[in-house]
């Protein structure tokens, strides 16, 4: 169980980690979200490769695992989502005056 919360973990923090130092070079953050998506997906599919492979013979191990790892994958998408709108740089607003 420790690897297997571990791959999530290792999931979550890639993802948060690289979404945020890719945000700092582009102003919008559709690219680094894609690119933290694409991370993510990545590191479960090893995991759930992983998964598989150990509970390969039990169907009552293998099923919940398999869901746990659909379910967080997309919990820290939309955690990473949330994370990059909140630091996403604000347009400037013009004033109607220009003085």
């Amino acid at each position: 169980m420790i690897i297997y919360f571990s791959f999530v973990g290792l999931a979550f923090i890639g993802s948060i980690v690289w979404s945020m130092f890719r945000l700092r070079k582009f102003e919008i953050y559709k690219k680094p979200l894609i690119e933290a998506t694409i991370i993510n997906i990545s590191q479960h599919i090893i995991g759930l490769i992983w998964w598989i492979v150990i509970n390969w013979g039990i169907i009552l191990t293998l099923i919940p695992g398999i869901v746990y790892y659909i379910l967080s994958m997309s919990i820290i998408n939309t955690i990473n989502w949330l994370v990059l709108s909140l630091f996403k740089p604000k347009k400037q607003k013009q004033s109607v005056f220009p003085y």
